[in-house]
């Protein structure tokens, strides 16, 4: 049952998000991708594997994690404006590894890397670099199967390996861009670098709403029984997505 969930949930999640996604446009699309949507599977499914002091330790420290994701799509956007989305995506991973591995280096507190991931977020927003004008094309409707297949493999693989990677860890490696990455290169080869840029610039929106489920779960897990928590920690990621979501058409 367990590992059905594993192979199922994220999956789902990822193919609903995508059709909401390309409703409405790269923007909207990043937001969507910054939401806890993975992650918030892969920390239900090490509550069902795991205490709850671990888990909100994972929790915790995937807030810190939004800033290695975040690193990710600044890398992958400042390279999209010269190449192609290989060297584009290995550069992005690469810069993502370098963050997770000086987040891990540093050993910061639970709280104290929940409140750096939430101070990094408006200085990323600053950090991409202006799309380039360009005639953005609508993304073509393939590469649905990659994207869950991806999915289902980094819940799975890091789920798994939780007991060995520890807490912080975890909750590091939990925010391993993987619909940000596979959207990025789907955008890049459908739709041009300014659109890709649209999509993961979008995502520090998302990311807002993400820390704040991350944080409300963390507090919650102190005196709730998991499903509580996890409710009361949805609710308040959607509350702040939404806020998120018309600030943003505000100032467009």
């Amino acid at each position: 049952m367990l590992l059905l969930l594993k192979l199922c949930l994220v999956p789902t999640l990822i193919w609903l998000i995508t059709l909401a996604a390309k409703k409405w446009g790269p923007g909207v699309a990043g937001a969507l991708a910054g939401f806890p949507v993975i992650t918030g599977s892969i920390l239900l499914i090490l509550s069902l594997e795991q205490t709850p002091a671990f888990v909100r330790e994972a929790s915790l420290a995937a807030s810190l994690g939004t800033s290695a994701n975040l690193v990710f799509g600044i890398a992958y956007s400042w390279a999209a404006l010269r190449w192609r989305w290989l060297p584009c995506l290995l550069l992005g991973l690469a810069a993502y590894a370098l963050a997770v591995a000086l987040g891990h280096w540093a050993q910061p507190s639970g709280w104290q890397s929940a409140v750096a991931g939430l101070l990094f977020l408006p200085l990323a927003g600053r950090l991409f670099p202006a799309p380039p004008v360009a005639r953005d094309q609508p993304p073509r409707n393939a590469g649905m199967a990659p994207r869950m297949l991806a999915g289902a493999a980094l819940a799975l693989i890091i789920t798994s390996l939780s007991a060995r990677l520890g807490p912080s860890l975890s909750g590091l490696l939990a925010v391993f861009p993987v619909l940000g990455s596979v959207l990025a290169v789907f955008s890049h080869l459908s739709a041009g670098p300014a659109a890709t840029i649209k999509l993961l610039r979008g995502m520090v929106r998302g990311f807002y709403a993400f820390v704040a489920f991350c944080i409300a779960l963390a507090a919650a897990l102190n005196a709730w029984p998991a499903p509580a928590a996890f409710s009361a920690a949805l609710a308040l990621a959607i509350s702040v997505q939404m806020l998120m979501m018309w600030l943003g058409r505000r100032h467009h």
